[in-house]
């Protein structure tokens, strides 16, 4: 299998080519990132190295550019034309499999759908060029050294280790999507229950306490409005007063478990909500908007529980 050829380079070359590629895509886009925010970002898809859609971008700038290597004009149309497409395809793909937007340039000019910008793909153009008049026959020695037996060896050990990684990320963002349905789910049928009681003043007060207030923080002071309602509670007839009793108490359990489900967000779920700060979902993008509200106030929490020591 190694040695099968693919258009004048053995599958061998080319998977290492992906492989490494993927790696320098990740680190730079980590480093990027990290600077910018000023905080350590592990950036990509998949959990380990790798940024896959930089291999993928590589490889295909690879085979199509060789033959016109010596020209940079060509060079850099064909890398700015196949790296548009690239991120283009795969960002649509992303979309329709998970239901979230993982980029969006929406705010940049010249952009398609948010997926794809000029400004990006001006840089893609330049780094193609750069990458294969000096990067490429650096790397292409490199690999050409690698004695073939090691290089299989760590090649197919790498492959399980891609398909392992791949796979669990895919499984954490389906559950994810899962778990943003339930906590939707559960946000309506409280909110509806809410509007049924006296603890709110209006119904625009619920609704600006579900988008502005961490769940946490509801959760206490509902705790506190149906204490106070009790008072209440007990001047009614015994009849009403355990119905009444029963949708506090089904409130307030409805509450809670949605602070303990947003609670119980996966390493997983929170490296890929920190590495991709625009990722919006289809579907359920308040749900993912109040998660990542908890996220940053439990973050808060603990710094000011640090510093108070």
């Amino acid at each position: 299998m190694w040695s099968t050829l693919w258009f004048d380079y053995t599958f061998f070359e080319l998977y290492a080519y992906f492989m490494i590629y993927s790696f320098l895509g990740w680190a730079m886009e980590s480093a990027f990132v990290s600077i910018t925010t000023k905080k350590w970002v592990n950036r990509g898809f998949v959990n380990g190295p790798m940024c896959p859609i930089y291999g993928t971008g590589a490889l295909l700038i690879i085979l199509a550019l060789g033959p016109v290597a010596e020209s940079i004009p060509l060079l850099f149309l064909g890398g700015f034309l196949i790296a548009t497409v690239v991120e283009y395809l795969i960002g649509a793909a992303m979309e329709k499999l998970f239901h979230a937007t993982w980029w969006d340039y929406s705010e940049k000019p010249f952009n398609i759908k948010g997926r794809v910008c000029l400004e990006r793909s001006l840089e893609w153009g330049i780094i193609s060029a750069f990458v294969m008049r000096v990067v490429q026959p650096a790397i292409a020695g490199f690999v050409g050294a690698i004695p073939r037996t090691w290089g299989e060896l760590a090649g197919t050990l790498l492959l399980a280790y891609l398909a392992v990684d791949t796979t669990i990320t895919v499984l954490h963002v389906l559950r994810f999507n899962e778990k943003l349905a339930a906590l939707s789910e559960a946000h309506d049928h409280l909110r509806e229950k809410l509007e049924g009681t006296k603890l709110y003043g209006t119904r625009q007060e619920i609704i600006a306490h579900f988008e502005n207030m961490p769940a946490v923080e509801m959760l206490r002071e509902l705790k506190e409005r149906i204490a106070e309602e009790d008072e209440e509670i007990k001047l009614l007839r015994e009849e009403e007063r355990l119905r009444r009793e029963y949708m506090m108490n089904e409130i307030k359990e409805k509450m809670e478990s949605r602070v303990n489900a947003l609670n119980r967000s996966s390493l997983i779920e929170r490296r890929l909500m920190k590495a991709y700060p625009g990722l919006r979902s289809k579907w359920f993008d308040e749900e993912l908007k109040a998660l990542k509200r908890e996220l940053e106030e439990k973050k808060k929490w603990k710094k000011q529980k640090g510093v108070s020591k």
